[in-house]
C-alpha cells in the first residue's frame, strides 16, 4: 500500500530515504524516522541505482477527475482572504455556500456546500472565529512606531539605564467563565448565574523589565466594584516609582487618565519618561493579555 501523502511528499521522502543510506544509515533506522516498512527504503533505493532520480517519481493516482485546475483553485482560494462584502455578501462572513456561489459564478462548476467544506479542510482552512479589529486602528502608524519608535525607545533605556514598564488597566466583570462542556446533543449544559449583577474587579498592571535586561517582573493592584481614576492611576505608578532604583520609561496608550494633570505632575516630579503607543493598538502592549 502506498504511503499516505501528496505526490511531492512521497517523492521528498524518497528522495531523503534514499541519501540517508547513503549516508551510512540502516535501512531499518531510515524506515523508522520516517514511518515506513524497511522493505519500502530498501526497494527505494534499488530504484534508484537502476533508475536514477525517475525510479522515485511518483506515479498518478487514478480516481475522480478534479473539480477545478489548478489555478482555478488557487482564484477561489484567493477570494477567502478578501471581505465578503467585497464579493456582494450582506456580511462580513465567509461559509461554503457563499464560496460555493462564487465558484459556480465564476467556473461554471457546482459545489455542492458538504463536499466543499471537506474540499476547504484539505487545503488548510478551517472555520474560525474573525479577529474584531477597530475601524480606528491605523496599520501604518503602527508599523512606523514598529520600525521607527521602538528601536529609538530601547536605545533610550539602554543609554540612561533605564526600567522599560508597559502598563495598562482593564475591568474583569465577575461572569462565569464559559466554555466547551461535553453534553448530549441539543441539551446544552446550564451555568447559574446571578442575573443583571454588576460586580467586577478592575486591575492594573505593569510589565517592567530591569536595566540589565536580564528579569521580567509584574506588579499590580485591584479594586473590588470601581474602577481605576487618575487618582488610582496615580498612586499605582507612585508605588512603582518607590522601589525601582533606576529612571524609568513607562510605555502606554493615549488614554485620558494617563493625560491628567495629576498624573503628569507625578511623571514629571519623579522624573519618568512616558512613550505612547499608537492608537487601537493592543497587540503592542503584552500587558494587556497579562
Amino acid at each position: 500500500m502506498r504511503t499516505i501523502g501528496s505526490p511531492a511528499e512521497l517523492e521528498r521522502r524518497r528522495f531523503l530515504a534514499v541519501e540517508r543510506v547513503s549516508e551510512g544509515y540502516a535501512a531499518e533506522e531510515v524506515a523508522d524516522f520516517l514511518g515506513v516498512d524497511p522493505r519500502s527504503v530498501r526497494r527505494w533505493v534499488a530504484a534508484f541505482h537502476s533508475h536514477g532520480a525517475a525510479g522515485l517519481a511518483t506515479r498518478p493516482v487514478p480516481g475522480r477527475p478534479l473539480k477545478l485546475t489548478t489555478t482555478q483553485e488557487k482564484i477561489a482560494l484567493r477570494w477567502l482572504a478578501d471581505n465578503p462584502t467585497d464579493h456582494g455578501f450582506a456580511t462580513e462572513i465567509w461559509t461554503a455556500p457563499r464560496l460555493g456561489l462564487l465558484i459556480e459564478e465564476e467556473f461554471g462548476v457546482p459545489f455542492h456546500p458538504d463536499y466543499l467544506i471537506t474540499w476547504l479542510r484539505q487545503r488548510g482552512y478551517t472555520p474560525q472565529l474573525p479577529r474584531r479589529v477597530p475601524r480606528e486602528r491605523d496599520e501604518r502608524e503602527i508599523a512606523r512606531w514598529l520600525s521607527e519608535d521602538w528601536p529609538r525607545i530601547k536605545r533610550k533605556a539602554r543609554r540612561r539605564d533605564a526600567y522599560l514598564v508597559l502598563m495598562d488597566e482593564s475591568g474583569l466583570l465577575m461572569a462565569p467563565l464559559r466554555r466547551r462542556s461535553w453534553a448530549l446533543r441539543g441539551n446544552p449544559p446550564q451555568m447559574k448565574q446571578k442575573a443583571n449583577h454588576r460586580e467586577k474587579v478592575s486591575v492594573a498592571g505593569a510589565l517592567w523589565l530591569t536595566p540589565s535586561r536580564d528579569r521580567l517582573g509584574l506588579a499590580f493592584q485591584t479594586i473590588v466594584n470601581g474602577y481605576f481614576t487618575n487618582v488610582e492611576v496615580a498612586e499605582f505608578l507612585a508605588g512603582a516609582v518607590q522601589w525601582m532604583d533606576a529612571p524609568l520609561i513607562v510605555i502606554w496608550d493615549g488614554a485620558t487618565i494617563h493625560h491628567d494633570q495629576q498624573v503628569e505632575e507625578l511623571l514629571g516630579a519623579s522624573g519618568v519618561h512616558v512613550e505612547r503607543l499608537p492608537g487601537s493598538a493592543p497587540d503592542l502592549n503584552p500587558d494587556e493579555a497579562v
